[in-house]
């Protein structure tokens, strides 16, 4: 900055042109200066309420295993869920909030002496230390390798500590680090191999198949699925969007037709008849968290290759299931709205798959507390705060509406965009292949 100002008021070069340059820059240096400090502290020291995890270190290829783990982390109920070790209904309401953490690595019992406790304490702390030892002997392996990794994840937080490594948890599932693998996928296999019911089922809901003969019979066969994550299709026209694909899910049924040859036979033996097929899904069958796996990756006829759709796909951050729900309207009267906020959703985490198919990289944005407008970036050990413009940049895909988006948001990122410098290409922080493959919603009633 000092050599800036010296050339700039120099003598020898009395160029107003130069002059007004190099204050330009000047100015731009000293403000992204400051305001970089701004952001580092942002980064570390998050809102007091908030826990914001530090980071985790990818021991390979790790990153879809560590950007899972930070979607998950950072929602007060699950990281509960995985820090307890006692039942929930032995938990006292109020609990697996923000202040659930602290409970499961702290001790805040009140001790006495031996000598002076009561028999009949003593005879409950036996009970409950022998009600204890039992738990953790049926408890997964699983399980409690992920509560080390989460308690750690804890108390770097709390000593604002570096990243934090999930090696016991790889070593102890027999996770090679070196191999990539599919995000998705994996948090459907690990789910089931923790072995606790009350964690999956804030995952899990239900669809229903049905055939509905159109005869006039009632014929029909029903059949309900469970799901941990819905797979939503991505159009290749550029003009997708997470509501028109549960629309095309949960909308129209299919038509099978006897004239087309594809109609639908009732029972062995009967004729064919013409039949609606369809999935639909019931507000009971929505799930506490919502995961929306984008399928990018889709198989190449023409060219015999699987290929990644990097093609944009829209999405808010409040979705509501209730136009899609089963019985709320009938063929000849409007869709009536749900009367509460059990078919309201808030996004909560985006997970980001960044390059083409078989090789690439994995990482996160997420939003520790949904009632904040407050985001941020989980690229592996490295935590960054983040706008909701810069996510939307990154995790749409395709370029970004209107041109270029700065990557740096805030007060700097607007000194930049209006000098008309440091800009990047029209493209979020991953560049041209870098989108959203898993959309997570938190159900708001909950």
């Amino acid at each position: 900055i000092q050599s800036i100002i010296e050339m700039t008021l120099s003598p020898e070069r009395p160029s107003p042109l130069r002059s007004r340059t190099a204050l330009v820059c000047c100015m731009a240096v000293f403000l992204g200066s400051l305001l970089s400090v701004a952001s580092v502290a942002v980064a570390t020291s998050p809102t007091p309420t908030t826990t914001v995890s530090t980071g985790l270190r990818n021991l390979g290829n790790t990153c879809y295993l560590n950007a899972q783990l930070q979607c998950a982390f950072h929602i007060p109920k699950v990281r509960h869920e995985i820090l307890s070790a006692t039942p929930p209904s032995f938990i006292e309401e109020g609990q697996g909030d923000e202040t659930d953490a602290g409970d499961t690595s702290l001790d805040k019992t009140m001790t006495v002496d031996a000598d002076e406790a009561p028999a009949e304490e003593k005879k409950e702390d036996d009970n409950a230390d022998t009600e204890n030892q039992h738990m953790a002997a049926t408890e997964s392996q699983g399980l409690v390798a992920l509560r080390h990794v989460f308690q750690d994840m804890l108390q770097s937080f709390a000593n604002l500590d570096g990243p934090v490594s999930p090696r016991i948890l790889t070593t102890t599932l027999g996770i090679p680090v070196l191999e990539q693998q599919d995000s998705q996928e994996f948090w459907k296999l690990l789910l089931p191999a923790l072995e606790k019911p009350s964690l999956s089922k804030l995952y899990t809901g239900t669809v229903e198949d049905y055939i509905v003969a159109l005869d006039g019979s009632g014929r029909e066969r029903r059949r309900e699925e469970v799901f941990l994550d819905l797979s939503l299709d991505v159009s290749p026209d550029g003009k997708c969007s997470v509501d028109s694909s549960l629309q095309k899910m949960f909308g129209q049924p299919e038509l099978l037709s006897v004239a087309e040859g594809v109609g639908w036979r009732p029972e062995k033996g009967a004729e064919k008849v013409d039949a609606h097929k369809g999935i639909q899904i019931r507000e009971s069958g929505l799930p506490s968290i919502l995961q929306l796996h984008l399928k990018r990756f889709n198989y190449d006829w023409n060219r015999d290759v699987m290929e990644k759709v990097n093609d944009p796909v829209e999405f808010s951050l409040e979705l509501d299931m209730s136009s899609i729900l089963a019985g709320n309207a009938s063929e000849n009267t409007p869709k009536q709205p749900v009367q509460s906020d059990s078919a309201i959703y808030d996004l909560q985490s985006i997970l980001i798959h960044m390059g083409e198919f078989g090789v690439g990289h994995y990482y996160a944005y997420v939003r520790p507390n949904v009632k904040r407008d407050e985001w941020y970036r989980f690229n592996d050990d490295i935590v960054a705060p983040v706008s909701f413009e810069e996510v939307l940049a990154d995790a749409t895909g395709g370029k970004v509406r209107g041109g270029k988006v700065s990557r740096n948001g805030g007060l700097l990122g607007k000194i930049k965009r209006i000098i008309g410098i440091f800009e990047s290409p029209s493209f979020g922080y991953g560049g041209r292949s870098s989108n959203a493959y898993v959309l997570q919603y938190v159900r708001r009633s909950e």
